[in-house]
């Protein structure tokens, strides 16, 4: 009966410390992500690479996919010059596996008066204890243009009552 008493309680604060490690490893992915964004918006390559491992690789569906430090900074200097693009992101999920993470988020890309949503699915991984962006594949991040639509075109975000 002790034995059971004190494998129950081991048992018990193995779960509630790998939950806590589980809960900082996605306010951290999550902090790192907000920081990667924030430098997109600046234009601030140099904080966007160090966000990044070494090996990132960048997944868009209308571009060649982008590999390493080099790659990802052409593809973002690329993004970047389209208007004034500006982004902001909301995560809809993180799973934390060891040193690797995956992240659903809901990117909002707006330029002038235009705003649009795509999703992206990122692969994070633990970098001597940083959590650093290893792959992002996302839907237009890299490669929309974001047009205003015509005047005759419906608006479907519109009630007509």
């Amino acid at each position: 009966m002790i034995v059971a008493r004190c494998f129950a309680m081991l048992l018990c604060s193995f779960a509630t410390a790998t939950a806590m490690a589980d809960a900082a490893d996605r306010a951290a992915i999550e902090a790192a992500a907000q920081r990667w964004t924030q430098a997109f918006n600046t234009r601030d390559i140099v904080e966007m690479l160090s966000s990044t491992s070494d090996d990132v690789i960048l997944l868009d569906p209308n571009s060649a996919p982008s590999q390493g430090h080099d790659g990802a900074r052409d593809a973002w200097q690329k993004a970047m010059k389209r208007s004034n693009l500006r982004l902001s992101n909301k995560t809809r999920e993180i799973t934390v596996s060891n040193d690797v993470a995956w992240r659903v988020a809901t990117f909002m890309l707006a330029a002038d008066d235009v705003t649009t949503s795509t999703s992206a699915l990122e692969v994070w991984k633990r970098v001597d204890g940083r959590w650093k962006l290893h792959r992002q594949m996302s839907a237009g991040v890299l490669s929309r243009t974001l047009v205003r639509p015509q005047p005759t075109e419906p608006r479907l975000d519109t009630p007509t009552n």
